[in-house]
């Protein structure tokens, strides 16, 4: 079975939010293989509004929505631009793929570590006849998503909660008419930000085979989750012929076929504080499969029975004197009453256990500071730190820095460039010179002097 590991670091302190991990995007297969980590996982963001190849445009539905950031070249789709997974944007017809036909409703699955106010999905698939030994282009998608899922509240700052997307989010995407290697491309496009997260999924159109299937297991969940072992319980399927087992599929990989009529198995081959993600199918005694049931994510508690650590801690952004932290929740046997923040190795602030987001304020300018966060659990179990984050505070002394190309730079950020002083007004990464301020259509510069 693949395991992941962690010494693949990403390079950005960039918001890290969303990614597509059933059916497994491409982004997804390289965590589940170890060639991104969590962070590299979520970040394949890059500027709303595709295929346009410019930024600075207001959303058609709606006009006080954050205007738009440049999205990704043609070639650089798959990664979303972002140096850190460049490799998901190599040509071919290699990648691992998803078993599907034409006219099928396709579940796609959302995760969201940190969300924001959604204003649409939309979702693009390969031309017929279109030539995968080239990168992926505008041109092979043509000009129009074929399925869109969109909110239509308006303005966004008045509807969070009607915007805010749950994690999971499952999409019933109607597949159209192809035949062979196809290339999904799924956006999940941010209102509030001129962002956009990009996931490609590889699919394998097979032609109509007219065998009567099973139904769909449903009901999939886990439960008596520990450190050693989860317990999966689903509900029994039927189909047009008698059902002779379930088949379970651990990260990508099938585990164990369970005869019916049973509808409950214990994997007892888990390790302690690891991700993982389950789906099921019903094999009838012709050996017909099911569609997958929706898969599941779960993460096993620590060794000692204490919360998960406290996921992706990153900086919303900052000031001379404040910075703003978020980082996914934790997990365990028992509710998380607190989150506990350090700040040098000091705990600095405590907020409740619903709550994942922290102003630090009354800072000092120009001055870096490592952050961790830790949860506790109503039995007072504390859980490990969540990785460390290094921010520094903006300089109030008016000498401001020169830009630099690939420099993180967060809102707020002040450089001096052409003989101007300017506020970075879009938190990004300087991954290409047509980036600096003054540059193109100015999206994210704004000039003070």
């Amino acid at each position: 079975m693949s395991q992941r590991n962690s010494n693949t670091i990403s390079q950005s302190n960039a918001p890290r939010h969303g990614h597509v991990f059933f059916p497994a995007s491409r982004a997804y297969f390289a965590w589940l293989e170890g060639k991104l980590d969590e962070g590299a996982l979520n970040q394949r963001e890059s500027g709303k509004h595709f295929p346009q190849t410019v930024g600075g445009l207001r959303d058609y539905l709606a006009a006080d929505d954050v205007l738009s950031a440049t999205p990704p070249l043609d070639g650089k789709i798959a990664s979303a631009g972002q140096l850190t997974g460049a490799f998901l944007d190599e040509p071919g017809d290699h990648w691992q793929k998803h078993e599907v036909h034409s006219g099928e409703s396709l579940r796609v699955s959302w995760n969201f570590t940190a969300n924001h106010p959604a204003r649409r999905w939309d979702y693009f698939i390969t031309e017929e006849g279109w030539d995968s030994s080239k990168p992926l282009a505008r041109s092979q998608f043509g000009e129009k998503p074929f399925y869109t899922v969109e909110n239509k509240w308006q303005p966004f700052w008045k509807y969070p909660n009607e915007l805010m997307p749950p994690s999971p989010t499952e999409h019933a995407v109607p597949l159209p008419t192809r035949e062979g290697y196809h290339v999904l491309l799924a956006i999940y496009v941010v209102a509030d930000t001129g962002m956009a997260f990009y996931q490609v999924i590889d699919l394998d159109f097979k032609k109509p085979d007219g065998v009567e299937r099973p139904d769909t297991p449903t009901g999939l969940k886990a439960s008596d989750l520990t450190n050693k072992q989860v317990t999966l319980t689903w509900n029994r399927a039927t189909g047009p012929y008698p059902i002779d087992f379930y088949r379970i599929t651990r990260n990508g990989t099938s585990t164990v076929d369970i005869k019916e009529p049973l509808t409950e198995w214990i994997d007892r081959s888990v390790t302690a504080d690891t991700p993982y993600e389950y789906f099921i199918c019903a094999v009838d005694v012709r050996g017909n499969f099911s569609m997958p049931s929706r898969a599941i994510q779960v993460r096993t508690l620590a060794e000692d029975g204490a919360p998960t650590a406290p996921l992706n801690l990153h900086s919303m952004g900052q000031t001379s004197t404040g910075i703003s932290l978020m980082w996914g929740a934790s997990t365990g046997s028992a509710p998380i009453v607190n989150y506990l923040i350090f700040r040098d190795g000091q705990e600095a602030k405590s907020v409740s256990g619903n709550q994942t987001s922290v102003d630090d304020t009354g800072l000092t300018p120009d001055t870096t500071y490592q952050y961790s966060v830790k949860a506790l659990d109503l039995n007072g179990k504390l859980s490990l730190p969540s990785n460390v984050l290094s921010v520094k505070t903006l300089s109030n002394s008016g000498e401001d820095p020169a830009w630099e190309l690939n420099a993180k730079y967060e809102k707020g950020a002040r450089v001096s460039h052409s003989g101007s002083i300017w506020s970075c007004i879009q938190a990004h990464i300087s991954y290409v010179a047509e980036w600096a301020p003054g540059e193109g259509d100015n999206v994210l510069w704004e000039k003070t002097t």
